[in-house]
């Protein structure tokens, strides 16, 4: 069998590289392995715009925000399915905050994004007494795990998926390409998730990954439209359904559930509202991040046939559709730019 590309993995990165290179008239065959627990079967898939922290617009926002609605649109046309759900965030606010908000939506431009003057009130019994609430009007959430599971069933009415751990010594590099069992590639694509700390070929990279967790509740009498965002999240799915997180941990990287974490989110949680829920699901994923917190993306420089689109962290969901286009771009040879921020051969310069 050909095929231009080999994708390894199927979460949000794999998904979105492969659709970008299936617009570019590309074959693609992917692999995955059912039994690797992905962060993107974990994420809420929350969008923003915005660094509460310091104020200022998200990395390469202004130019990310709209390839990525218009990616998700052309996504839900294709699979007939909803997956993006554009909304407002309220980010609750102190009296300093409430100033801080104000001073920095001017000063750092962020008029596009959020209201310059926070809400003083709003009108919901069960959150708790907040001084004001600051607004992000282009916020929302993506539903992860739909967009890649209506995917993969798109990929296996094609007989384009594999689902099986690919052996990364059954891989046979030629002069121009690569073969796996009967499969004749240009060249091969890595998006594992936080699995490529373990692939041989990328001993050079940094990971620096974090374990989060996340709570699905039930709350009856908290009727929100709004993603509510404090020291957590709190995102309306749908039914009085709500995810609520997110933990982070950078030791004890395993996908096991924790009662710590659990604890931590629902005390959170409690700050927020006083309505009473009802647990419905807790899970554990761990985020795919570089170092550097920037996404690693780019073709190995002594092995041009390997590759890897990785490292989109918390911000995947926002990200994850402008990085996907201008690898594949690059890939097809439309493009020679990879940002250099997120080019894989930062790793590999002379000192």
């Amino acid at each position: 069998m050909k095929a231009d590309f080999i994708i390894v993995g199927q979460g949000l990165a794999g998904t979105l590289l492969a659709y970008e290179l299936f617009r570019q008239n590309k074959t693609v065959v992917v692999f995955n392995d059912p039994n690797q627990l992905k962060s993107s079967d974990v994420a809420a898939g929350i969008i923003n715009p915005v660094v509460f922290r310091r104020m200022t617009k998200s990395w390469l926002v202004d130019d990310a925000f709209p390839q990525m609605e218009s990616t998700y649109r052309e996504l839900e046309e294709i699979l007939h399915e909803q997956l993006y759900y554009p909304g407002q965030m309220l980010k609750i606010l102190g009296e300093d905050e409430f100033i801080f908000w104000k001073e920095k939506a001017f000063a750092n431009h962020l008029e596009n994004y959020l209201e310059a003057v926070p809400v003083l009130n709003l009108k919901d019994q069960e959150l708790l007494n907040a001084f004001s609430f600051g607004c992000v009007n282009k916020s929302g959430r993506l539903d992860i795990q739909k967009l890649i599971s209506t995917f993969s069933g798109l990929l296996a009415q094609q007989n384009l998926i594999r689902n099986e751990k690919l052996d990364y010594e059954k891989l046979i590099l030629l002069a121009d390409s690569i073969t796996y069992d009967n499969i004749i590639a240009q060249k091969i694509i890595f998006c594992e998730g936080s699995a490529a700390a373990f692939n041989p070929f990328f001993k050079n990279l940094k990971f620096k990954h974090s374990k989060g967790e996340v709570l699905e509740l039930k709350i009856r009498r908290l009727k929100l439209n709004e993603i509510i965002s404090d020291e957590v999240f709190v995102a309306p799915i749908w039914n009085n359904k709500y995810k609520v997180g997110a933990t982070y941990t950078w030791d004890k990287l395993n996908v096991e559930t924790t009662d710590s974490a659990r604890k931590e989110l629902l005390d959170k949680l409690q700050n927020i509202s006083s309505a009473p829920f009802e647990v419905l699901s807790q899970k554990a994923g761990i985020r795919p991040t570089m170092h550097d917190r920037k996404p690693v993306i780019g073709l190995l420089p002594e092995n041009p046939q390997i590759g890897i689109f990785n490292g989109l962290g918390s911000k995947g969901v926002l990200l994850g559709p402008y990085f996907a286009k201008q690898f594949a771009n690059y890939l097809v040879g439309n493009s020679n730019y990879i940002h250099p921020e997120a080019n894989i051969e930062r790793y590999f310069k002379r000192k």
